[in-house]
C-alpha cells in the first residue's frame, strides 16, 4: 500500500522534528511494530498532558502533528484510510447540497 509507505515517511520526519524540539527525546521509533507506535502515541499524549498541568513550554503544534501522523499510520496498518473516508464524506455532503 503506497499510502502506508508515504505515511511512514511523514511520521519519521515528524518524529525527528519533534525530537529536535524537545529536551528529552522520545524512545526509538519502530515503524514495523504496531505496539511500539501505539506506545509512542501514548507517550506523546502523556507528555502533552504533563506540560499543560505543569504550565511549562511544549511544542504543541509539533506534538499535534506527530499525534496525527502516528494515528494515521496505525489506522493504515488496520487497513483504514482516513483520507478516503474524508473524501467520501465530502462528496456525499456535496451531492446532498446540490439536491
Amino acid at each position: 500500500m503506497a499510502r502506508l509507505k508515504q505515511a511512514k515517511v511523514a511520521l519519521q520526519e515528524a518524529y525527528d522534528t519533534f525530537n529536535q524540539a524537545v529536551e528529552k527525546p522520545l524512545p526509538a521509533l519502530a515503524l514495523s511494530n504496531t505496539d511500539s507506535i501505539q506506545n509512542l502515541l501514548n507517550i506523546v499524549i502523556r507528555r502533552e498532558s504533563f506540560s499543560v498541568a505543569k504550565k511549562c513550554s511544549f511544542p504543541n503544534k509539533l506534538s499535534a502533528d506527530l499525534r496525527k501522523k502516528l494515528a494515521d499510520v496505525l489506522l493504515l496498518i488496520d487497513k483504514v484510510d482516513i483520507e478516503i473516508i474524508k473524501a467520501n464524506a465530502k462528496s456525499t455532503s456535496t451531492s446532498v447540497d446540490k439536491a
